[in-house]
Formats: C-alpha cells, structure tokens, sequence
C-alpha cells in the first residue's frame, strides 16, 4: 500500500511541476533579443560603388509579459535618431554628411522593422532625405551585427549590399588642425566623452591663433555627432564622425580618427583629427 501511495505522490508531483512550467503561456516561447542601441550600416551600391554610412539610434519596442516589460522584436528610428554620411568606398573615409540620395519635398529621414530570434531575419525599411530603402538581412548569432544584407530602392533607384552592426560609445583623445570663426587655424587637441543617453561631450585645446579652450556639446547617432559650442560670442556647430584611417606606423586602416566639418559652411574643407601616435611616421624616400 505505501509502494502505491509513494508512486501516486510521484505523478501528482510530476503534474504539478508541468503546470508551473506551462503557466503564463511561456512554455515554449522564443525569446526575443534586446538590440537597441548605436548601430552603423554601411550601404554600397552596386551601380555606382558610392558607400553611405547609416547611422542609428535603434529603439526596440517593449510588450508586457508575465508583468515584465520585455522587447518585442519591433525595431524604429525616427529623423532626430538617424543620419548619414557618404563615405569613399577606396578608402573608407567620409566625404560628405546628409546621404547621396537627392532631398524629396518630404526630406524625413525614418526606420522601421522587426526582428524574430538571433540567427533570425533583421529586415526593415528605411528613408534617407525622403526617398524609401527595403533591407533584407540575418541577425548574428550574438546580436551585434547584420549578415547576408541586400537593399533596394525605387525611389533613388538604386541597389546593393549592406553591413553593419553595433558602435562603441565615442570617447578618446585626437589632435590636428581645425578653423574656427576667423581666418587662422588652430592646433587642437579634442578629449571625447559620450553619456549614456548619447550625448557628447569635446573639450577642445587650442593653441596657435587661439590659446583658448572650448566645450562643444551634441548628440551622436552611430558613428556621427554633431556638436555646439559658443567661441568668441558665436555660435559654431561642427557635423563630425568617427572613423579608421591609414595609420603610417603599421601601414593599416586602424588609425582612430574624427572627421569634422563645420556646419554653416558647406564649402569648408573638412578636417580629420587622429589618435596621438606613438612616435612619427617614417620619412617619405
């Protein structure tokens, strides 16, 4: 009689175990990644070789599971969380800041998409300066990076591939030479530092025409900020983006730099900063 009792209290245990395990509808249940945070893709076309760097704020939606906020695989980017910048496909430098894309009379820029599982599709559709791309990719195993990624577009008509992934925060210190208001450069030394909730901040030292110091502070979107700061009663505003260049010493691209270009002339050359060297580069024969 006990040998019967014990193997009843077995299966009871048994049946309850499965119905905790089955309660909340989670039995089963694929869980979502969370991937928001800085991205950069970078776009290369087919047709013309010309890259275009995609840089995002990515935003997951959340859903209400078992009283837990947790994402749901719905991806988006509104015009203030993406810009873009053409990039030279040879070397990999910026050239440009706003996309190739011609501006429509609706010049918003936006993203939209969904995400399943990792290893899953990553597929959205984005507008640069109004004109509407379709992407179809693979999420990575680890989440950080897109794979096998085709776009399209009608509307720029245009076509090719695509890559990407997750950006570091921006942070470091780069020297070189910058203009600002007035007709002398300055030899600068810019220290970085991005919050949490994306904003930078670059102390500038300048020496040179201007002994001074200045604060310049803006959001970042990916690899690209763009900061503000008030030098001799005016305003200045510089579009700036991170990037690698070639590096003398070991004769790379691994050289961490920053490309700036000031915001209200569209005609300034753009100036490249670079990570300080640990001894100069060799002389040219």
């Amino acid at each position: 009689m006990s040998r019967i009792s014990s193997a009843l209290g077995l299966v009871a245990v048994s049946m309850a175990l499965l119905s905790c395990s089955g309660s909340g509808g989670n039995l089963g249940q694929q869980v979502i990644p969370s991937i928001a945070g800085s991205w950069e893709f970078i776009a290369t076309s087919s047709a013309s070789g010309i890259a275009t760097g995609i840089e995002v704020s990515l935003k997951e939606g959340q859903s209400l599971v078992d009283g837990i906020e947790q994402p749901n695989g719905t991806i988006s980017a509104s015009s203030a969380q993406m810009s873009f910048v053409t990039i030279d496909p040879t070397t990999g430098d910026a050239t440009s800041f706003g996309g190739s894309c011609p501006t429509t009379q609706d010049p918003s820029n936006s993203l939209t998409g969904s995400i399943s599982a990792l290893g899953g599709p990553f597929n959205f559709t984005y507008t640069e300066n109004g004109n509407v791309f379709s992407v179809s990719a693979t999420l990575s195993g680890d989440g950080k990076s897109i794979l096998n990624g085709t776009y399209t577009s009608t509307d720029c008509s245009d076509s090719g591939t695509i890559a990407g992934g997750v950006v570091s925060k921006l942070s470091g210190t780069y020297a070189g030479q910058l203009t600002l208001p007035g007709p002398s450069v300055d030899t600068v030394t810019a220290t970085l530092s991005e919050s949490s909730s994306g904003s930078l901040t670059a102390n500038f030292a300048l020496t040179g025409a201007d002994n001074t110091t200045l604060t310049m502070t803006g959001p970042v979107t990916g690899n690209a900020f763009s900061i503000q700061g008030t030098f001799q009663g005016q305003v200045v505003t510089y579009f700036g983006y991170y990037e690698l260049t070639y590096d003398c010493l070991d004769q790379a691209v691994d050289l961490q730099s920053l490309y700036l270009v000031n915001a209200a002339d569209s005609t300034q050359t753009g100036y490249t900063l670079t990570a300080p060297l640990s001894q100069s580069c060799p002389a040219k024969l």
